[in-house]
């Protein structure tokens, strides 16, 4: 599933790429005319000013934004942003501050995921090596039924991260509606101007 968003100007364009298959993460680009430091601000009296319907956890250049504690569930999403600082690139030339966004499910489900598959992953490579070697002795090759199951189980893992996003559908949607507001906010701020790596305190 991708998410998208309206490009309401010129000056906010989503670079989110089509994709060809769900993402199990999906995510977006936006490069702003504005510096990263307005943006976090905006971000930070957003949630502030929206505490009953939103929760964001902050660092210098990174937030995660979530819904309150009291409504979250196990198939819950959270919006990971990240924001780079506009600088000069000498061989592209000036490169816009750019902020990327990545809805993915609760840490420790995300964790557990990932363990499964490079377990499954794992299976399947000993059942290989364990199928070769029984044809190669002419045996019954039955360690190919290990790497099938591996392949199944995996495939169930992802169909289960697409009902997942099918059940947060509603969330995501409302965390993406919130942070637009807030980029909306951050370009409209009068101090928001574009700077360069080096201007800012942060690196």
């Amino acid at each position: 599933m991708q998410v998208e968003a309206e490009d309401s100007s010129p000056e906010l364009r989503d670079l989110v790429e089509p994709a060809t298959w769900p993402r199990m993460r999906p995510r977006f680009i936006l490069e702003l005319d504005c510096s990263a430091d307005c943006v976090m601000d905006a971000m930070r009296r957003g949630v502030a000013h929206h505490e009953k319907l939103i929760e964001g956890q902050f660092s210098e250049r990174h937030v995660v934004l979530t819904l309150p504690e009291e409504e979250l569930r196990f198939w819950s999403t959270y919006l990971n942003i990240t924001v780079e600082d506009a600088r000069v690139d000498p061989v592209a030339g000036p490169r816009p501050t750019r902020v990327l966004g990545v809805f993915q499910p609760r840490p420790e489900i995300w964790t557990a995921y990932v363990f499964a598959i490079g377990i499954l992953m794992l299976i399947g490579v000993f059942s290989v090596m364990v199928t070769v070697v029984q044809l190669t002795m002419g045996l019954g090759a039955w360690g190919l039924m290990a790497c099938l199951v591996s392949a199944l189980v995996g495939g169930l893992l992802y169909t289960s991260t697409l009902v997942g996003q099918g059940l947060a559908l509603g969330e995501m949607f409302h965390l993406r509606r919130l942070f637009d507001g807030y980029i909306d906010d951050a370009r409209g701020a009068g101090e928001c101007t574009p700077r360069t790596a080096a201007d800012s305190a942060q690196l």
